[in-house]
């Protein structure tokens, strides 16, 4: 009986604990967004800036539905901030593939599963340049795209290591390495083949085209294409905003993205998994010398 006011005091201590506890963790939570580092903050408010301004122009000056312009100040804006927010955050933490992985290919498959329905509300697949090529043009568009693509690599490659260039570490430390990663990073490679080729390629040019021009939308898209691709630093920026100019000019021409998908999925195998040490600049010093042995772990 005597215990029962000690057990009362102990657990309205133990609340009491517990409360402090739960205050202290969420300070911590609201220190940690406070203490975002000063440029991810910056990129992050400049993008929300840019993301309305620009869907508000494309909205009243471009005359595109209000879908349309959502979406695309999605793609060319919020998307590409949200990419360069995470570069210094994931510089400081230790990168986990699988996971990373996993979750690009959920994004990817959303993101092409969006401007997929968007794009062909009105005008079917067409709209997005899903039709079918005589075997022959077919054949020719998806071989040259595949190899103007690795032959873009290559250039850039030897370009880099003329001016002592180094390849991105982060780039590097997202290859796979294992067969498990491997097999994960194959339907990586299919989901960015599919999910940007739509979203960047088969939707937004042909959608940016009545207001920019197809030059325009061309070099607008490539750009931005360039950008979501800054983990791989300043190199890849260049190297993959021509990639991309390549491959929205081979949409174009053919007028089908179907070639642009196969070649971009095959790029992305080659160059990451089958022979991305001969593609890549090697890590060590200024970019120059051997094979990075990190690739070469079973």
């Amino acid at each position: 009986m005597h215990l029962e006011p000690h057990h009362h005091v102990g657990r309205r201590a133990r609340h009491a604990r517990c409360h402090r506890e739960v205050r202290s963790r969420g300070a911590l939570r609201v220190s940690r967004l406070k203490d975002l580092p000063p440029g991810v903050a910056r990129v992050l408010w400049l993008g929300a800036t840019l993301f309305w301004a620009v869907q508000l122009s494309l909205y009243l000056l471009g005359g595109l539905s209000l879908l349309d312009t959502i979406l695309l100040a999605t793609l060319l804006i919020a998307i590409p901030a949200l990419a360069i927010a995470q570069v210094p955050l994931a510089q400081e933490a230790l990168i986990e593939r699988l996971p990373a992985y996993w979750s690009s290919i959920a994004t990817l498959w959303v993101l092409g599963t969006i401007s997929w329905l968007v794009g062909t509300r009105t005008e079917g697949l067409a709209a997005i340049g899903l039709t079918l090529l005589p075997p022959v043009p077919f054949i020719a568009w998806t071989l040259g795209l595949t190899a103007a693509g690795l032959g873009i690599i290559v250039v850039f490659r030897q370009v880099a290591l003329g001016l002592r260039v180094r390849e991105s570490p982060l780039l590097r430390s997202l290859l796979p390495r294992t067969a498990e990663e491997r097999g994960v990073f194959a339907i990586l490679s299919l989901a960015a083949g599919v999910g940007e080729e739509v979203a960047y390629r088969g939707y937004a040019i042909p959608v940016l085209i009545p207001v920019v021009g197809s030059v325009g939308a061309l070099l607008l898209t490539s750009a931005v294409f360039g950008v979501l691709h800054v983990y791989q630093g300043t190199l890849g920026i260049f190297r993959t905003a021509v990639m991309g100019a390549t491959l929205a000019g081979g949409f174009l021409l053919s007028g089908s993205l179907l070639p642009a998908i196969i070649a971009h999925t095959a790029i992305d195998l080659l160059a990451g998994i089958l022979i991305a040490d001969k593609l890549l600049l090697p890590l060590n010093s200024h970019g120059v010398g051997g094979v990075d042995e990190t690739l070469q772990e079973s």
